[in-house]
């Protein structure tokens, strides 16, 4: 554009150059002759081409502005040619340059959206993430404190399960024991009715012995004087008889009691062996719980002490993971305003765009106000030379 108003400037300038060597020349050469006026009108109708016959100085300076005048003229001419091709070609290439800014413009509101929900949606997962965190926080403390319990448990249904070991073994020493009881209380027995037998024979003997004393008493009595001292001894040997058997008597008696005794004894102690095995087989049927039960409890403290382990490797992963999602918060926070400076600098352009769309017309309509000053200019020129002739 500057270019081109230089040229105009040109112009105008060997335009008034023109008019005050034509000015000059008809003040002081006033016998100018009709070929120069000619000339001049030639000039001022737009035929910068024809010249005069140089037969004066004058002449050959005429002769001169007419080629400085044509060499602008056609420059200026050809430069507003180019310009309007340019123009041309800088306003087709500006109105799809604007056409795809506007599609690129599109594209950044679209993706400046998506970046805007990304964030949102980032910001919501971290909210989420954080309360899932405290989740697994919470449930790793837990875990921990069921651990601990587990193995509280484990250790005292060890202990229990030795105990119950040790008693299992004292109830078979006490069973063996009972055994050996029993046995001895059945020999008690047995020995006992052995005893009775013998007491019945020494009662049967101490009655015959008795009845015999009563025979040789009879027969001392009968012996009369000689039978005196036979008599005495009969007499001593039924006492020892009656006595003996009054001792046999008592012994019976008291072999009776325990026998009675004994058979009330080896009831109860078959009663308790009885029992004594059935506790003893409930006590090893507990055993065997007990042993389930420790068994079962290792299972759960191992699977607590693993389930311990990955809750705290979770708890690391959720907040590395919660890590990560504040960083890509922060990413797409920043790409937003990135992408907001983006439609800033994308709207600047778009309207720098526009003003050169808006110059690029002028540009081209700038050959047809050039070709119409030239006219115009080419107008009053002749209308002054008639003046002036």
């Amino acid at each position: 554009m500057e270019v081109i108003l230089l040229g105009i400037i040109v112009i105008l300038l060997g335009t008034s150059v023109y008019f005050a060597y034509r000015y000059f020349t008809l003040k002081h050469h006033s016998h100018i002759n009709n070929e120069i006026i000619k000339g001049m009108k030639e000039l001022s109708a737009g035929n910068i081409i024809s010249k005069v016959d140089e037969r004066s100085y004058n002449h050959s300076v005429f002769n001169q502005l007419i080629e400085f005048l044509s060499r602008v003229r056609e420059g200026v001419l050809l430069f507003a040619k180019n310009a309007h091709e340019k123009g041309e070609n800088l306003s087709e290439h500006g109105e799809l340059a604007s056409e795809k800014a506007d599609i690129v413009r599109a594209a950044i509101d679209e993706v400046g959206r998506g970046l805007q929900k990304q964030l949102i949606a980032t910001e919501e997962s971290s909210i989420s993430m954080e309360d899932i965190t405290k989740a697994i926080e919470e449930l790793s403390v837990r875990s921990n404190q069921i651990s601990e319990q587990s193995n509280t448990t484990l250790e005292l249904t060890q202990e229990g399960n030795e105990k119950l070991k040790n008693s299992l073994k004292k109830l078979e020493r006490f069973n063996q024991t009972i055994n050996t009881t029993f046995n001895g209380i059945n020999k008690l027995g047995g020995q006992s009715q052995e005893i009775g037998t013998i007491v019945k024979v020494i009662t049967g003997i101490s009655e015959q012995i008795n009845l015999l004393a009563l025979n040789a008493a009879i027969e001392a009595a009968r012996a009369g004087e000689h039978g005196k001292g036979f008599a005495v001894v009969a007499d001593e040997v039924r006492k020892l008889a009656e006595q003996s058997r009054q001792s046999s008597a008592e012994v019976s008696n008291i072999v009776k009691n325990i026998q009675e005794e004994t058979d009330i004894v080896v009831k109860s102690m078959k009663q308790g062996t009885e029992e004594f095995a059935d506790t003893n087989t409930n006590i090893v049927e507990v055993g065997t719980m007990f042993e389930k039960i420790l068994s079962t409890t290792q299972f759960i403290a191992e699977n607590n002490s693993n389930s311990s382990a990955s809750t705290e490797e979770l708890s690391s992963s959720s907040q590395q993971i919660m890590s990560a999602i504040k960083e890509i918060a922060s990413i797409s926070r920043e790409s937003v305003e990135m992408f907001e400076e983006l439609v800033e600098i994308s709207d600047e352009e778009l309207h720098t765009m526009q003003k050169l769309v808006q110059e690029a017309n002028d540009l081209v309509a700038l050959r047809s106000d050039v070709e119409k000053l030239f006219s115009s200019l080419n107008q009053d020129a002749e209308n002054k030379v008639t003046v002036a002739v």
